[in-house]
């Protein structure tokens, strides 16, 4: 009997113990990182931003993570944060990196940065044989009527083993949905509204030297009739 209320004692302070115990400590910043990183690749946006912020509380010289939560608060429309993050990634991130000229083209389009005075001084500048791919983006769901995607952010980028694997172009639709590519590289592209999660559309074009390419983003080639990446899903 003595033994049994012993062993009882020790169970009985075991549990206690386990009551008592401090909560699990909050994810660490790397953590939080990773966490948002996969976040913003499945299109869960706000949820990425919020991770963003928590891991900038500790690393808050990252340009990855300013670039994430820029991103983020881009499809976000929050127009003021998203400015000051790709400010940020301009002003300390690497010249020259996809990061910073992504968020220099970013910055210019929504007229945050002035756009580069035209000149001709500056015709040296264009692009041999360079192309344009300009059109219009409309949308609805099903049944509905299809309306302008005003402000729409798209991305032209270039594909593997070709000469344009280098290549990267962004910029938003105006109020009427209209967008123009200038200056492009020739060769193939994929076209799509999303580098994460899932888009409305992802078409491959091949843009032909000196030549303009007109190309409307419309329900009949969205992802859900036709889709030219099927292997990104």
């Amino acid at each position: 009997m003595k033994r049994r209320a012993v062993a009882g004692l020790a169970a009985l302070a075991l549990l206690l113990g386990a009551c008592q115990s401090p909560p699990a400590p909050p994810p660490k910043a790397a953590d939080a990182a990773t966490l948002a990183a996969q976040a913003l690749e499945r299109g869960e946006y706000e949820k990425a931003a919020g991770l963003y912020r928590r891991a900038l509380q500790s690393q808050p010289e990252s340009p990855p993570l300013h670039y994430g939560l820029a991103v983020a608060a881009s499809f976000l429309n929050l127009r003021e944060e998203a400015i000051r993050e790709f400010k940020w990634v301009l002003e300390h991130g690497a010249s020259g990196t996809v990061e910073v000229e992504a968020a220099r083209r970013w910055l210019i389009s929504v007229g945050a940065l002035p756009r580069p005075a035209v000149t001709a001084a500056r015709e040296s500048d264009e692009k041999p044989g360079a192309a344009v791919l300009e059109g219009r983006a409309v949308f609805a769901e099903t049944g509905k009527e299809a309306k302008p995607m005003k402000r729409l952010q798209l991305f032209l980028v270039g594909q593997p083993n070709s000469p344009t694997k280098e290549e990267r172009y962004n910029l938003r639709t105006d109020e009427q949905g209209h967008f123009k590519f200038s200056n492009v590289m020739a060769g193939p592209y994929k076209l799509t509204n999303r580098v994460a999660g899932q888009p409305i559309w992802r078409l491959r074009v091949e843009l032909k030297a000196s030549q303009d390419t007109f190309l409307e983003l419309n329900p009949a080639n969205s992802v859900s009739a036709r889709d030219d990446f099927p292997e990104q899903r």
